[in-house]
Formats: C-alpha cells, sequence, structure tokens
C-alpha cells in the first residue's frame, strides 16, 4: 500500500499552542508523512518551528516563554491568562495607553527561534492566514509566494491577536488569522490534499466549514481544558506538551484509555482481567484521587498505586464514620471532592447491593456507582 501523505492544519490559541509541540513530536514517531502544514495566528508560528526539525529548541522555547517575549505589557499576573478579571483593568490599562499592544518582543522572539532559509529550504510546505484591516479579506498564501525577506512580518501578521497593534507589509495593515480562518483546512484541500491531521486547541476565531466533503480529516482535540488562550503558567504548558503527545498516540491507536493512557500491550494486560467498563470505573477512580495523567502507565503500576490510594482513602472514611450525621453534612462537598464519594458509594452499594435508587440519587451518583464496583472488582483482583 502506498505511503499517505497528510496535511497538517494547526489552529490558533496563543499558549496553548504547546499542545502542538505534542502533536508534532508524536506524528514524527509515528512517521506519518507530512509534506505540507498550514496555520493560523500561533498555528502559524508552530509550522515554521516544526519545519527546523529541531524539537527540542521548541520545547526549549515554550519551557522560558514569558509574557514579556510577547508583548510590552505592565503590572500583569503571569500565573493567571491575561484575561483573567484579576488582569483585565490593567490590560485595558496598558492598551489604551498604547494605543494597542506592543509585540515586538514577538518579533525579538522570532528572530531568534525561526531560522528563514530553513523554512524555504525544507522540502514540507508552508502556509498562512492573516486578515486585512482595509479591505476586510483574508490573505492567505504559502511560502513560494511569500518574498523570503517578508515572511517574519507575515508570521507577525497571521498572530497578531487584534488587542495588538496591526501588522504593516506593503503599506497596508493585518490582523490575527483567526479572525478569519482560526482552523485553515481549505488551503490544503484547495491544493489537492485527500487526508488533512488538524491540531485543534479551541482558539477564538471563525472555523470554515470544508469545502470537499471527500477528503479524510483526522481532528485531534485536546482531553482536557489547556487553560488560558495567554497563560504563562509553565507547568500547565509543559503538562500540555506532554498532552499533546499522548493525545495523538491514542489518535491513531498507540494508546489506550478513557481518561488515563496506556500502551497497547498494556491495555490489553487490563482487558484479560477487566472489562471495559470496570476499565474505565477505575480510571474514574484514579481521576478523583487525582493520581497523575500525562503519562502513560503500565497495568501494575496503575492498578497498585491506585489500590494504595484507595486503602488510604478508606481509612479516612471510616474515621470520618465516627463523627455524627451533622459533621458529615457540613464536609459532605469536601468529601465528594477527594474522592471519598467512592468510599461512601462502596459503603452503602456493599451493605445493599441489590438495592435500586431513584433516578435522581442514581444521576447524582452513577459515575461513583461505577468507580466503587470497579475498586470492589480491583480489591478482589489483588487480594
Amino acid at each position: 500500500m502506498k505511503e499517505k501523505e497528510y496535511g497538517l492544519v494547526l489552529a490558533g490559541g496563543g499558549t496553548r499552542g504547546a499542545y502542538q509541540v505534542g502533536v508534532w513530536k508524536a506524528l514524527q514517531e509515528l512517521n506519518i508523512k507530512i509534506t505540507a502544514i498550514t496555520g493560523a495566528s500561533i498555528g502559524a508560528l508552530n509550522g515554521a518551528l516544526f519545519l527546523q526539525n529541531d524539537f527540542n529548541s521548541v520545547v526549549k522555547l515554550y519551557e522560558n516563554i514569558k509574557i514579556k517575549n510577547i508583548m510590552n505589557v505592565k503590572n500583569i499576573n503571569e500565573q493567571k491568562n491575561i484575561f483573567d478579571l484579576s488582569n483585565i483593568f490593567n490590560l485595558a490599562s496598558n492598551y489604551t495607553k498604547q494605543k494597542g499592544i506592543d509585540n515586538k518582543p514577538l518579533r525579538e522572539l522570532i528572530n531568534q527561534y525561526i531560522d528563514i532559509d530553513k523554512i524555504y529550504n525544507s522540502e514540507t510546505d508552508f502556509g498562512l492566514v492573516t486578515y486585512s484591516v482595509k479591505n476586510k479579506t483574508p490573505l492567505q498564501k504559502f511560502k513560494n509566494e511569500i518574498p523570503k525577506e517578508k515572511m517574519v512580518d507575515y508570521l507577525l501578521a497571521s498572530s497578531s491577536f487584534p488587542i495588538f497593534k496591526p501588522q504593516v507589509i506593503d503599506g497596508e495593515e493585518y490582523y490575527d488569522g483567526g479572525l478569519y480562518d482560526n482552523i485553515p483546512s481549505n488551503m490544503l484541500i484547495e491544493k489537492g490534499y485527500k487526508n488533512v491531521i488538524i491540531a485543534d486547541i479551541a482558539g477564538m476565531g471563525h472555523s470554515r466549514k470544508s469545502i470537499n466533503k471527500d477528503t479524510y480529516i483526522k481532528v485531534i482535540v485536546p482531553s482536557e481544558d489547556l487553560g488560558g488562550i495567554f497563560e504563562f503558567n509553565h507547568e500547565r504548558i509543559i503538562n500540555n506538551i506532554k498532552l499533546g503527545y499522548l493525545d495523538t498516540m491514542r489518535s491513531f491507536n498507540k494508546m489506550q484509555g478513557h481518561i488515563y493512557y496506556f500502551k497497547s500491550e498494556e491495555f490489553a494486560k487490563m482487558l484479560e482481567v477487566f472489562n471495559l467498563q470496570t476499565i474505565y470505573g477505575l480510571e474514574y477512580a484514579a481521576q478523583m484521587y487525582g493520581m497523575y495523567k500525562y503519562r502513560d502507565y503500565q497495568f501494575e503500576e496503575f492498578i497498585n498505586e491506585l489500590y494504595l490510594r484507595h486503602k488510604k482513602a478508606q481509612k479516612t472514611y471510616k474515621k470520618m464514620k465516627k463523627e455524627n450525621l451533622i459533621q458529615i453534612g457540613k464536609r459532605l462537598n469536601k468529601l465528594f471532592d477527594k474522592g471519598l464519594g467512592i468510599c461512601l458509594v462502596e459503603d452503602l452499594y456493599l451493605g445493599r447491593p441489590t438495592s435500586k435508587l431513584s433516578n435522581y440519587m442514581f444521576n447524582f451518583v452513577k459515575d461513583y456507582i461505577v468507580a466503587a464496583k470497579a475498586l470492589i472488582e480491583l480489591n478482589n483482583y489483588i487480594n
């Protein structure tokens, strides 16, 4: 069978773009043949970076990026999205004083990390979209249509979020490509691509309908919230890179799992012992107990850690049972939030395993019931 060629579409979404770094790493490891990349906003910048085939350099960029590397603003809390209520008034003040936020630092960052020669020398095609302020029309161009000396200007234009001062090219002002199409897949379809991969990061902007429904499109979407569009929390950024990698591996059936991630052979070991509903219940319980998500687990490793966490929760729950109902009632929300709700439902279920709940009560605790039943199966397996 002839190896398929894919076009890759990188959506816009600010610092959420870290997710696409993980997507790219996974596609490289899977030897997926990507022959063209299109992007909008951060997707365009990522596309230019990916053409350089230097994954470590891109990771280093994201691991160290700060708000001062993107824009000139003062009195902003970097640990929160710049559009958070705690930042919005200072952001508005910066915007008013500057008559549009100055993003000259972003130009400096592009000049530091992007090698324009490598973009043009790469066998992989590259395109981006930006939006004309004057004409209110899109400008969609591939690299062969962009003069080499103006590539940085076009990258800045595509990523010129509306709070920034517009980017000027040939006397015209341009804004973020997401204003026209935040997921520019049609650029590839118009070029004749029959197989397209989209790395969506739920950024702001428009998403246009596909012009050809016969095109095979695989959409890779985050399995968790990626945070704010301009959020420079580095723990989240690093986790988003890992999540992009894991979600892509799962999308191509190299990882399994509902909430957590297991290599196919490890998931097969789980299926030898538990059915799919029980495995889901174990994963849900692990989530409730706060087990780390941004990695792949071995079967024994996963169930042993979950078992220990559950035993610890059971001890806490038994202590709480000795309190009176009023005291427990006051702590009920915390009890459920910490996963002890699983122990409560497990206790009730073991006491009356054949009892039926009202529809209202069942809807409230149904996931806890699945988790509790799964943990009973886990306890039976281990002991």
